[in-house]
């Protein structure tokens, strides 16, 4: 009996053995399936959620993506584009959060600290914006580093030329082309910014690097012809902005040079036939000082009968009529002729009557304005 009970109880312990193991084995089969469910879950909503953010459904990707997450917890993947999808959606303070929470714990990332500076610009935070942005410049990046920190630098430049901190702009701009490869779509990007951060000298060396590759872009050509025209180097921009309006004819364009662009190519072919250069001969120097003698002492007899009219002669045109009745203003074309002192003191009596009489009679027309853009730039005649 007692073998009996031995061998009964031996028996009916396999027994709950063999079941324990058997339920044992249901469970992990089961806790595997439903562990493996929920993960394909997860991957489902982050594939539909990253979807659903590149065809502009900020709102679907969100509850997209938390619900992957409610399925697979912590999937940093997951979470940046949680926070990406909130800021896309206008929830710029629970995204700003979200990103927060996320660059603690990673304060080196590149594209975290990009997504902080951008939510930080829409908030107006001006001074955390740009940090945010320098983070991101100095940060770690996946993929082509050098590229997508350049890329940040542009969008920095851009950000603080919208807040007129043009000087800051331009090292940014000058930092991003130091370190840039000879390539045209940027060199036109970053001639096109320093213009806008006030830089026109800097512009027109990127805009002259464009040419040396495709000395026919019609954009640098107009572009560093109305810089060189802003600058007084009227026979540079001439020939830039001719030799654009003949890209265009070439190239059987359907618009040609814009208006503007044509009245400067006008403006600057009449002011190179008036200006009196010294590295013209001397008799038509002369010649083209008188001239523009004759037309400044016009201007400031109709100016003079206007003002005295109405008030009587202010200070600078008693001053300029004093001038008017001196020596360099009744020369005769020999003693010009052989006294290149005298061709300068015309020249100069010339542009301050040009440009005291735009300040009081207003802005003249035809030659006149032709002159007082030559007199702002007096070195032009220079050889």
């Amino acid at each position: 009996m007692k073998r009996k009970l031995i061998l009964r109880d031996s028996l009916n312990l396999l027994v709950l053995l063999l079941i324990t193991i058997a339920l044992s084995l249901v469970t992990l089969f089961l806790f595997s399936s439903f562990a493996s469910h929920r993960e394909d879950l997860a991957q489902r909503w982050a594939a539909r959620g990253q979807a659903t953010i590149k065809a502009g459904h900020p709102e679907q990707a969100i509850v997209a993506l938390r619900t992957a997450l409610s399925y697979a917890p912590g999937v940093r993947s997951n979470e940046l584009l949680l926070a990406q999808a909130l800021g896309d959606a206008g929830h710029t303070e629970e995204s700003y959060n979200y990103f927060l929470g996320l660059w603690e714990t990673e304060p080196g990332n590149g594209f975290i600290n990009l997504s902080l500076a951008r939510l930080a610009a829409k908030k107006k935070e001006v001074q955390a914006a740009i940090n945010y942005y320098h983070a991101s410049i100095y940060g770690t990046w996946e993929g082509d580093g050098v590229l997508r920190r350049r890329d940040v630098r542009l969008e920095l430049s851009q950000f603080l030329i919208s807040h007129q901190d043009l000087s800051a702009a331009r090292t940014e701009l000058l930092i991003a082309g130091g370190n840039a490869p000879e390539d045209v779509p940027l060199a036109l990007t970053l001639a096109q910014l320093l213009e806008q951060a006030s830089a026109p000298r800097d512009a027109l060396t990127y805009y002259q690097k464009v040419l040396a590759q495709e000395p026919k872009n019609q954009q640098a050509l107009e572009s560093a012809a109305r810089l060189e025209y802003q600058s007084g180097h009227f026979d540079e921009a001439h020939r830039l902005m001719e030799q654009a309006a003949s890209e265009h004819e070439t190239a059987s364009s359907p618009e040609a040079i814009s208006p503007d662009d044509k009245i400067m190519l006008e403006d600057s072919a009449r002011i190179l036939a008036l200006a009196p250069l010294k590295k013209l001969p001397n008799n038509e120097r002369t010649a083209r000082i008188l001239k523009a003698r004759d037309l400044a002492k016009k201007r400031f007899d109709a100016c003079s009968t206007q003002v005295s009219a109405a008030s009587g002669l202010s200070s600078p045109l008693q001053t300029l009529s004093a001038k008017w009745a001196g020596k360099e203003a009744t020369e005769g074309r020999a003693a010009l002729l052989n006294d290149p002192a005298q061709q300068d003191a015309t020249m100069e009596l010339v542009f301050d009557t040009e440009i005291q009489t735009s300040k009081i009679c207003g802005a003249p027309t035809g030659d006149d304005a032709l002159l007082l853009q030559f007199a702002r730039f007096p070195k032009a005649m220079e050889p």
